[in-house]
């Protein structure tokens, strides 16, 4: 079908405007496939959506994914991507609430992600970003620290003085984790994989930080927990330190399985389970406002603002790009040698 068929259809708005973005026109990884444009048509908000001009994004190992067509959502071509997104609404589509002038966050209505000047946003998923916190922190905040604070707080139900491991703790979403864990009194016990990363995680507020490649990592945190275990696990890693976590869950502990970074999916016999009392549980921070409940995510985030505007978690942001130097944040965001963030501002 010719391009310009299906333009009405994905909403390109019906006028001369244009704005400059990251287009991918045949899918493959983002060094080929990914293209920086001048004369990418300005997107109209369908039903359900709104249209921003975006202050900055998040940078994500799924924009990688989706530039070949893995992701899980997957839109077609052309597209451009960036998945979480902030800025100020310019214009709204039908069915749709907000206002024109509103500074939000949310997730970016695909095919028009925020890896350009503005971005279409799905409605639902919006939370309001007051005028005195910055953009790369916004952004950070929304995804990232969301999934960290629906896991530890409302999935994994931490109390203080209980014990929390957080694997893969120097990541975005693990950096957050360890920050909300030791802000709610946990005993707070990071893994990371060199040591840099784990002086990050220290830095951050872990009590205790271990190798996540040693051979005596079980040893050690039942050590340090004097036999008890953890009581909370957040595990966005998955793989031998997945293994290990299940094997030092508490009597009654949780375990948040929020990824599998490792490439290898672990498995939570029933036997093991039901011995322990222990319970694993999934967490798929993006189903929640898809499926209606944007009223945990509306709690998460008024708790998020509070904590950061009063000066007990920061946003972690490593480095803010420019939108012409997008390729430079996947490609340092793909060495996995980052702490914290990546953003792009516009």
């Amino acid at each position: 079908m010719p391009a310009s068929s299906c333009q009405p259809e994905r909403g390109i708005l019906q006028s001369m405007a244009a704005m400059r973005a990251w287009r991918v026109d045949e899918l493959g990884h983002p060094s080929t496939s990914l293209h920086l444009r001048t004369d990418v048509d300005v997107p109209e908000p369908l039903e359900g959506q709104v249209r921003i001009t975006v202050e900055a994004g998040n940078i994500n190992f799924a924009d990688i994914l989706l530039c070949q067509g893995i992701y899980q959502e997957r839109p077609g071509v052309p597209l451009t991507p960036g998945l979480e997104t902030c800025g100020r609404i310019n214009a709204v589509g039908p069915g749709v609430g907000l206002e024109v002038g509103t500074r939000i966050a949310g997730m970016a209505a695909l095919p028009y992600g925020g890896y350009a000047e503005q971005a279409l946003v799905k409605a639902h998923t919006a939370v309001p970003v007051p005028d005195d916190v910055d953009s790369p922190s916004a952004t950070v905040l929304f995804s990232t620290f969301q999934t960290a604070h629906v896991g530890v707080h409302y999935r994994g139900q931490l109390k203080a003085d209980e014990w929390l491991l957080v694997n893969g703790a120097s990541s975005g979403v693990g950096a957050a984790a360890v920050q909300l864990g030791a802000a709610a009194g946990a005993k707070v016990i990071a893994t990371a994989s060199t040591e840099a990363k784990r002086q990050h995680c220290t830095d951050l507020g872990a009590h205790f930080v271990f190798d996540a490649g040693s051979d005596s990592l079980r040893d050690d945190i039942m050590a340090i927990t004097e036999g008890h275990g953890v009581d909370v696990a957040f595990d966005p890693v998955g793989g031998t330190v997945g293994e290990v976590t299940r094997r030092v869950m508490a009597w009654e502990g949780r375990l948040i399985v929020i990824g599998f970074a490792s490439g290898e999916i672990p498995s939570y016999p029933g036997n093991h389970l039901l011995v322990k009392n222990y319970s694993a549980i999934g967490l798929y921070w993006g189903a929640y406002s898809d499926r209606g409940f944007h009223d945990i995510v509306l709690s998460a985030h008024a708790d998020l603002m509070e904590k950061f505007q009063s000066g007990v978690i920061r946003a972690d942001v490593t480095k803010v790009y420019a939108l012409e130097d997008v390729l430079d944040a996947l490609d340092a965001l793909e060495s996995r040698t980052v702490t914290g963030r990546l953003v792009v501002a516009p």
